[in-house]
């Protein structure tokens, strides 16, 4: 026996009907739960109204008569919104629509960019420095790592540096 709720319950009636041992478990939940009682009282009312309910076909445009029908029922602050928001961008919209201007308009994107590149004096250069980066060593030499100190420290100014003579030889 399963330890279920009263929506488990009421969830099971709408399903189908309760077969002889779960009718015999249903009394038995709700003489244990008393506080159900009225509760069940009113749900059983409507589950057999819904039963008696005769069964009509759906019309072949029954989704589109609900569309409509909850369209027409929308508040008028969503219907307001929605008005606003599509006349600020509404023309721009039905411009790009037209397969004329959108062609026109990418071609004109695309013709600012090539002229901007193609009059551009620093573009020459702009192709040799990422050339030349591509091709420059990024992993130094085994020879190179070996002698690390020496050129580190030849970096580094010295204390003792005479700084007269230094400026005697500018």
């Amino acid at each position: 026996m399963k330890n279920r709720s009263y929506q488990d319950w009421i969830d099971l009636h709408w399903q189908r009907a309760l077969t002889q041992e779960e009718a015999g478990q249903w009394e038995t939940f709700l003489q244990e739960n008393p506080s159900h009682h009225e509760e069940w009282e009113w749900d059983q009312q409507l589950l057999q109204g819904v039963h008696h309910l005769a069964d009509v076909p759906l019309s072949n445009n029954f989704t589109s008569r609900v569309i409509r029908s909850v369209e027409h029922l929308q508040p008028e602050s969503v219907i307001q919104e929605e008005e606003t928001r599509s006349s600020g961008a509404g023309w721009l919209s039905k411009w790009w629509s037209l397969p004329g201007i959108r062609i026109a308009g990418t071609s004109a994107v695309l013709l600012a960019g090539f002229w901007l590149w193609q009059w551009d004096p620093t573009a020459p250069d702009m192709v040799e420095s990422i050339t030349t980066v591509t091709r420059a060593e990024t992993v130094p030499t085994v020879e190179e790592l070996e002698n690390f100190d020496a050129i580190n420290g030849l970096a580094q100014p010295h204390p003792d540096v005479d700084w007269e003579l230094v400026f005697a030889m500018d």
